[in-house]
């Protein structure tokens, strides 16, 4: 009976000593898996008021540095969208822009400077050298073939440009590519067989609409036998028709003299018929500088070249 009960006691004592042991398993099983939030301290609340948490993120628009090519970009104000960069790669190609305005052709230039000197200088056409004569024949050719004329008096445009930039003012002969030899017995005096002394000068008056006036002018020097000018008062005409567009015709109506010492001249003196029809074909006008075109007997191409001749305006409305 005693022993039986010891037993049971003992069974007892071992069963509470196998539950102490799975508890403490349990307990630290627990606290190594608990989770992070259950094992801290509950984070300090933040007001909604308070400042707030700047990300460590920090976006710069002032500039970004690569650390590739160390290129140094920056964004400027008012520049739309798009950057500036400091780094030659990027740097905005030189345009190849034409100039507005073309080169002016080399014998141009020539040409418009040395009529200016003649101009000034008061030098007669028959008292250039013939080294001098050709070279402005070479330039007066090139400037006609390499160069279209700045006002196109072939078109009613044209002409309308032409008319408006010729009337009112006066035009000197300054030069002429014509060394032909004149038969004078027939009264004719061509560009390059002028009267020793003398030049032409044509005096256009006003239009009205394609018609108008005109001076063909003898000018002499008072070294000549006292001879100033002869004058024929003219009439004057640009053909807009389709045959010779552009062609000045002028026509002598009356002839005047400004002679000391000298009258009775002849009909037809230096030319000077009335009623003898002229003509001008523009080949090239660009309201300073005006170049004809002619042609010999014996079909060779001439040109005359007329300078405006502000001297003689000033002269003439006195």
């Amino acid at each position: 009976m005693i022993i039986p009960v010891l037993l049971l006691l003992l069974l007892l004592l071992l069963l509470a000593a196998d539950i102490r042991l799975v508890d403490g398993a349990t307990t630290s099983f627990n606290n190594q898996h608990q989770p992070a939030f259950l094992s801290q301290s509950t984070p300090t609340r933040v007001s909604p008021r308070s400042t707030k948490i700047i990300p460590s993120r920090v976006f710069t628009t002032a500039s970004t540095v690569s650390s590739k090519d160390d290129t140094t970009t920056q964004l400027y104000a008012g520049s739309g969208f798009g950057s500036k960069s400091s780094s030659p790669s990027s740097s905005k190609p030189a345009t190849n822009k034409p100039n507005d305005k073309p080169k002016e052709l080399f014998e141009l230039q020539e040409l418009s400077a040395q009529l200016e000197t003649i101009k000034k200088q008061n030098i007669l056409l028959q008292n250039l050298s013939k080294e001098k004569s050709d070279e402005l024949s070479n330039y007066v050719k090139a400037v006609v073939d390499k160069t279209d004329s700045p006002i196109d008096t072939k078109t009613s445009f044209g002409t309308a440009k032409f008319v408006a930039q010729v009337e009112n003012k006066s035009w000197r002969m300054i030069f002429s590519t014509d060394n032909s030899n004149i038969d004078k017995s027939k009264g004719d005096v061509a560009p390059g067989e002028l009267p020793y002394g003398s030049t032409v000068i044509l005096r256009i008056g006003e239009f009205m609409g394609t018609d108008g006036s005109l001076d063909y002018v003898l000018k002499f020097s008072k070294r000549v036998l006292g001879l100033n000018e002869l004058v024929a008062n003219s009439s004057c005409s640009v053909d807009i028709g389709p045959v010779n567009p552009g062609v000045f015709t002028f026509t002598y109506e009356d002839i005047k003299t400004n002679i000391f010492g000298v009258s009775n001249l002849p009909v037809g003196f230096f030319g000077l018929l009335k009623g003898r029809v002229n003509y001008i074909d523009t080949v090239w006008f660009d309201g300073e500088r005006w170049i004809e075109r002619n042609y010999l007997e014996n079909g060779d191409v001439i040109y005359s070249v007329y300078v405006r001749d502000t001297e003689d305006e000033k002269e003439y409305k006195k």
